[in-house]
This record gives C-alpha cells, structure tokens and sequence, in this order.
C-alpha cells in the first residue's frame, strides 16, 4: 500500500496493511503535533522499507523513531512491521498503546484493522491480567514491569515464566507456571507477611509493658518508579543503537560496493566526470548520508541507554528509604534523564 505522510515533519498516517486491506479503510487523520526532524526522516525511511519489502529495516526505522518520541501513530507502524519479522509480544504491547485513554480520559478503542492486527498478534502469545493490591511491585522473570494496577495485561513470549509480587511492607509471592499461545490468564499477587509465633516464657513477667509500634516502612515507590524509567529508557535506547549499528553497517556495505562498481567504470574520479552516470553517484551519495545518520543516532542511542542505566543505578543505591513517608519527601535525590535528537543526558540533584 502506499503510505500517506502530511508533511516532512508530520508522522506517517497511514497503517501498515496489505493493500488489499489497506484499501477497505481511509488513512487516519493528521496529528495537531509534530515529531522532530530527525525522528521524521526516520519514518519516512521505514515507510521506504516498507514499500520494498524490506521488514526488517522497516522495523528498525519505526523503532528508532519510537525510542525517540513514542508516539500513537509510529505504535501503528511499528506493530505491523514487528508482526512481518515475527515480533508478536512486541506488536502487541505497540497495539495495546493505542488504546490508551486521550489526556481527557475519553477511550480510544482500536479500529477494525488494529482490532485484527492485535488479535493475530494474541494468538502467538499469552496474556495475562495481574491482580495485585495497588501499589504491590510486579516482576516478570526478575525484572521489575510496574505497580500495581498495571496500565495494561503482560503479553509473554510462550513458556516458563515467573511473576513475583512485593508489597510495600516487603512482603514477596511469587508464581512459576506455563503458559502458551493463545492463553488468557489472570493471576493473583496477594503477598502477606508470615506471623512469626512468639517464643514460650516461663512465667508472665512481673509488669505489663506498653505495646511499641513498629516504625512505618520505607517509601520506595518513587525511588522504584525513577529507577523502573531509567532502565525501560535505557533499554529502549540500548535496544535502537544496537538496530541503528547494524543499518549502519549495511549501509556502508552498500557505499563501499557502489564506490568499487564506480570506480571499475568510470575510475575513482568518475563522479566529477559530467559524462558519466549522475544518478550513480547521487546513489552513492545517499548511502554515505544514510550510514553517516544511523552510526551518529547509534551513538546517540547508545550515550542515551548509558546514561539512563547509570541513572537507574545511582537511583537504586542513592535514594533514602530507611525513614517513613513523611520524612523522605524533604530529602532524596532526583534524577530527570534529558534526551533529544542531538544529545542525551541526566540532572541530578537533591539533599544528602
């Protein structure tokens, strides 16, 4: 189908169907924001591969541009690139972007197509609804994936898979099963603290003592909320230099192999020859451009995931959380990570 984009600096609006698909549904309606130059050139690369055929660098265009600005219509996108290259979890969680309520809270349910999209995507996975005590901290495999409620259900890759919850008390419950393709699941995180049976006394003691009341836990949801940002950030920005690293390296493959065809012909000076071919020269030219673009954006990418990491960890081993609630909003250390087209960084800052 061919892919319909409103401006250099407008995201593409079109979804990525089969043209016999494509065709029962108009495009969607442009966007009132706009993404940045860099993240636009990106779509319209994605929408080249598309075109030709290529998924996999059409996947790599659509997630660079995401780990950018995750945006409603580049998660369309990318969703149908990630089903052509077998990324089914992956797709789903882009589709399930998009049912995300407006900033006026109205729903935005999937259209037709997405409807489809995502169902053909469910039946290579396995869902699963968590119901947790809001605020209990969910894993998945060790990782952390959130707080209860989780804003949507976890689509696993199928197999064995372990789901932990911890309350705010640190109490832990954790769950190892199966689970296969197709499957809808809902598992139940209810952890609750072991009572420990009070040793046996001899006799009563002579004196009644007032009861002492435990010391309230620590507050850790936002020391874990900055530390769970930093590492979905840095492994978002780790996972796109590693994709923009090896476009990059394709294209140098395809410079270096026009420059040998260029100068078989026509000697390494062909191209300030008039006579000889412009348009191969203007191709060589574009594939220098295209590898000079993705090795500097791995770059980016790669400075990016170091700093969010890094930032994860100095959250993780800074933040105070031996003292209650009331006490940890008057210190701590905040860690805003900064990223743009150009740069990427963190502010750090605080009292200790």
């Amino acid at each position: 189908m061919k892919l319909h984009r409103p401006g250099a600096s407008l995201l593409v609006a079109a979804l990525l169907l089969p043209p016999a698909a494509a065709s029962a549904a108009p495009p969607a309606p442009p966007q009132a924001d706009t993404l940045s130059r860099t993240a636009g050139e990106m779509v319209a690369k994605g929408e080249k591969a598309w075109m030709q055929g290529k998924y996999d660098q059409c996947h790599a265009w659509f997630l660079a541009a995401w780990s950018i600005r995750p945006h409603r219509q580049i998660a369309r996108n990318l969703a149908a690139c990630e089903l052509k290259v077998g990324r089914y979890r992956d797709a789903a969680e882009h589709l399930a972007f998009l049912m995300r309520p407006t900033p006026d809270g109205k729903p935005t349910p999937l259209s037709q197509e997405h409807r489809a999209l995502l169902d053909e995507a469910m039946a290579k996975i396995a869902v699963v609804q968590i119901d947790a005590e809001p605020g209990t901290t969910v894993a998945l495999d060790g990782k952390i994936v959130g707080q209860a409620p989780l804003p949507a259900p976890l689509y696993l890759e199928p197999g064995e898979h372990t789901l932990e919850g911890r309350s705010a008390a640190g109490a832990v419950e954790k769950h190892s099963t199966r689970f296969d393709a197709g499957t809808q699941r809902t598992i139940a995180l209810q952890p609750r603290a072991e009572q420990a049976a009070p040793p046996p006394q001899a006799a009563p003691p002579p004196v009644a003592l007032a009861p002492v009341a435990p010391a309230p836990p620590p507050d850790t949801r936002v020391r874990d909320g900055v530390v769970i940002g930093g590492l979905a950030l840095g492994g978002a920005a780790l996972a796109a230099g590693v994709v923009l690293a090896v476009v990059s390296n394709g294209k140098r493959g395809e410079a270096n192999d026009a420059r040998r065809s260029i100068a078989k012909d026509g000697g390494f000076n062909a191209c300030n020859d008039p006579t000889f071919s412009r348009a191969r020269c203007d191709a060589l030219d574009d594939a220098n451009s295209a590898e000079r673009m993705t090795r500097n954006l791995a770059g980016v990418a790669f400075v990016t995931a170091g700093a969010a990491l890094g930032g994860a960890a100095l959250a993780y081993v800074l933040w105070p959380v031996g003292g209650p609630r009331a006490a940890a909003s008057s210190r701590g250390v905040r860690i805003v990570p900064t990223v743009t087209a150009q740069s990427a960084g963190l502010t750090i800052g605080g009292a200790f």
